[in-house]
């Protein structure tokens, strides 16, 4: 029985409060809607149409390069013992101006001398062999010419000695002895010939020798001269890597000490282009760009070639294109970062209409009634299709124009009129459409849900840690209804 009449107080309770709830929420509909807030207008946004140059480009950022770096290093091991010194005088640094042959740093030369002391000794003493070798050659002919006198006198008493015969004049043992005789000499001419062939031998290598030791003494002058450290170029020194008491040591490839710029009034950008703008970049292509060191100034340049290797980070490819540039005043220096726009077409005096009006639709009531059921006029043979902009007739209607839209620069495209259409500057075109309530059309604001003012609410004070609701952080009163 309890549970009967639990139920039943249950139900009432519910029909209670929700009746309660409704005329609440009916009470609250009501007060917010009643007014002068229940009137609702609409406002068309629009923007102008104007004619402009329009510049189609592609944009990029990168870094201000000098033409021509050159790399100047060291070939010997040694301490920097000292630098040279700038067109003004004074001992180069960052920014010194050099020219051609100037001595930039000089390293101790100290064991460098000592082998060119050794160089030289080696040189005297292959000079000494050759002058030794050239004495024993002269010998060896000499010798060989008496051997060959020796040896035709002996050839000739034993022709005669065999013309005579052994007999009474001519004894068989005077007869050996000049066959023997010519025997002796023929065996010493041989013999002075063999030496001639060692004396000119010893000479030969005594010759190589020398030249070996002046080859020697030449790479110990050199390493002499690569002690001094000058510059090939004329230009400026953009890096220098070292510092005096420093030692160099030289290894496989030579020791940078300095990068030298040659000209920096002439310089590039180097500008990292992505793979879907690359197709529009050409060279001999106008660059106009800027640098951050410099934000009122604008800057042109040239397109010099694009490097076919391209480079991918974050799954993104990009190419690196080099952009000539002039410096004649110096003011640009390398490194900068520089944001560049590579004009792909430039129209002066065009028909420009921003992007935002090809994406509006307005409702059939909106249309102006002079535009409705009119049929477009066909399309001449090869005309591209038209896009359809709407142009605000009066604050409640609009009516379209038929344009051919061209490229666009990324807020306003350049477009062209089909025969019998008209579009002129300063015609608005609508984008959107916004909805005010009465007082907020009154006062140019946008109404709050619905477009419509909500209730209005009492100003809260700033408030602090310790302040109260309504009241601000100075104590005082809360302020006037907004």
């Amino acid at each position: 029985m309890r549970t009967g009449n639990s139920n039943i107080l249950t139900v009432k309770a519910i029909f209670k409060w929700g009746g309660a709830a409704l005329i609440c929420a009916g009470g609250a509909g009501y007060w917010y809607f009643s007014g002068d807030s229940a009137s609702v207008e609409t406002r068309f946004n629009t923007v102008a149409v104007v004619q402009d140059d329009f510049v189609s480009k592609v944009q990029a950022t990168g870094t201000l390069e000098p033409q021509e770096l050159v790399d100047v290093g060291a070939q010997v091991t040694g301490e920097i013992k000292e630098f040279g010194v700038d067109v003004d005088g004074r001992p180069v640094d960052y920014g010194s101006e050099v020219k051609a042959g100037q001595l930039l740093a000089r390293i101790d030369d100290t064991i460098v001398e000592l082998d060119i002391k050794r160089a030289e000794a080696q040189v005297s003493q292959a000079q000494a062999q050759i002058l030794s070798s050239d004495a024993s050659v002269a010998q060896a002919k000499a010798s060989i010419s008496q051997a060959t006198a020796n040896k035709n006198k002996a050839d000739r008493d034993l022709a005669r000695a065999k013309a005579l015969g052994v007999g009474d004049a001519l004894s068989q043992m005077q007869y050996d002895q000049y066959v023997n005789s010519a025997e002796i000499a023929a065996a010493n001419l041989e013999s002075a010939t063999a030496q001639l062939q060692t004396a000119e031998a010893q000479q030969a290598s005594a010759l190589a020798q020398l030249q070996s030791a002046e080859a020697q003494l030449e790479s110990e002058l050199r390493n002499r001269d690569y002690t001094r450290i000058s510059t090939p170029v004329d230009g400026t020194i953009v890096v220098r890597q070292v510092n005096v008491g420093q030692t160099v040591v030289s290894s496989m490839n030579a020791t940078t000490l300095f990068l030298v710029a040659r000209d920096l009034s002439k310089m590039q950008i180097w500008c990292s282009v992505n793979e879907a703008d690359i197709a529009k970049v050409k060279p001999g292509q106008e660059v106009r760009y800027t640098v951050d060191a410099l934000p009122n100034e604008n800057f042109t340049g040239t397109v010099n070639k694009i490097r076919p290797n391209a480079t991918m980070s974050s799954n993104v490819v990009t190419y690196i294109v080099e952009v000539d540039i002039e410096n004649p005043e110096r003011k640009l220096l390398p490194y900068m970062s520089a944001n560049a726009n590579f004009i792909v077409k430039e129209v002066k005096g065009a028909l420009l209409v921003p992007d935002a009006a090809f994406d509006f639709r307005p409702s059939p009531e909106q249309i102006d009634e002079s535009a409705r059921g009119k049929r477009p006029a066909p399309r001449a043979e090869g005309e591209e299709r038209p896009t359809l902009v709407w142009r605000k007739v009066s604050d409640t209607t609009v009516a379209p124009v038929r344009v051919i839209k061209g490229d666009s620069d990324g807020t306003r495209s350049m477009v062209t009129l089909p025969e019998g259409q008209e579009l002129k500057p300063g015609d608005e075109l609508v984008t959107g459409v916004s909805m005010f309530s009465g007082d907020a059309a009154k006062a140019g604001k946008q109404g709050g849900l619905f477009g419509m003012n909500g209730p209005k609410r009492r100003q809260r004070g700033t408030g602090g840690a310790e302040a109260r609701p309504g009241q601000t952080d100075k104590g005082g009163r809360p302020g006037p209804p907004m």
